[in-house]
């Protein structure tokens, strides 16, 4: 028997949806951030105070249902793809993406922020392992801004045998006065962290689509 038979329904088809979006990702170009023929590194940002101090049980690709509950996360759906490249270009296979975010209230969870209101339906933290092709995919809710911050998304690489990268998200066309972590950044390293936002064809109405490839050293 497969492994993929040992995992049990609800996880095959989580792993069949994770294919699934993946296969019909389309992937812009990064050549506008090529230099002397490599790849300019995607920035890094801080980590925060926010990642998980405990990892949720379920810590799967979508952060906007948590298993064994039928409710599903506030907030407008948002299915993030892209690719994990080294500066050759090259796809980095068997990476772990790790993405983490505040819910629809600004609240982190697992993160010892207690809060309320809180959306106890949304996962909070999720980890994908890169395919041959250096793709990744999540779905989770459109970030919000909460005091001090600008709606964004924190994203860690880590490569097998590679320097990890830890960086955050940004919508373009967010208003992004008075964040402390953007007034600290170079406006190009901004505008390389930025990505825009578009109907998710084909999935549930009102959901959002992205597109990001993040490449490392």
């Amino acid at each position: 028997m497969t492994d993929e038979a040992n995992a049990g329904p609800l996880v095959s088809r989580r792993r069949n949806a994770l294919r699934a979006i993946a296969a019909a990702a389309v992937f812009p170009a990064v050549a506008a951030f090529a230099q002397a023929g490599e790849l300019v590194p995607t920035p890094s940002q801080p980590e925060g105070p926010f990642y998980p101090k405990t990892m949720p049980p379920d810590r799967d690709w979508d952060l906007t249902q948590i298993a064994g509950r039928t409710a599903r996360a506030s907030g407008t759906p948002l299915y993030l793809s892209g690719r994990v490249l080294n500066r050759d270009a090259r796809a980095v296979a068997d990476a772990q993406v790790e993405l983490w975010q505040c819910d629809a209230h600004g609240r982190y969870h697992h993160a010892g922020d207690d809060g309320l209101p809180r959306d106890d339906n949304f996962q909070g933290y999720g980890v994908v392992t890169t395919d041959a092709y250096g793709r990744y995919a999540f779905k989770t809710i459109r970030p919000v801004p909460y005091s001090g911050r600008t709606p964004h998304l924190h994203v860690r690489v880590n490569p097998i045998g590679g320097e990890p990268l830890t960086t955050q998200l940004y919508i373009a066309g967010d208003n992004a006065a008075g964040d402390f972590v953007l007034a600290s950044t170079p406006t190009a390293a901004r505008a390389r962290l930025t990505m825009t936002l578009s109907p998710a064809v084909g999935r549930e109405t009102g959901a959002l689509a992205g597109t990001f490839d993040l490449v490392i050293r």
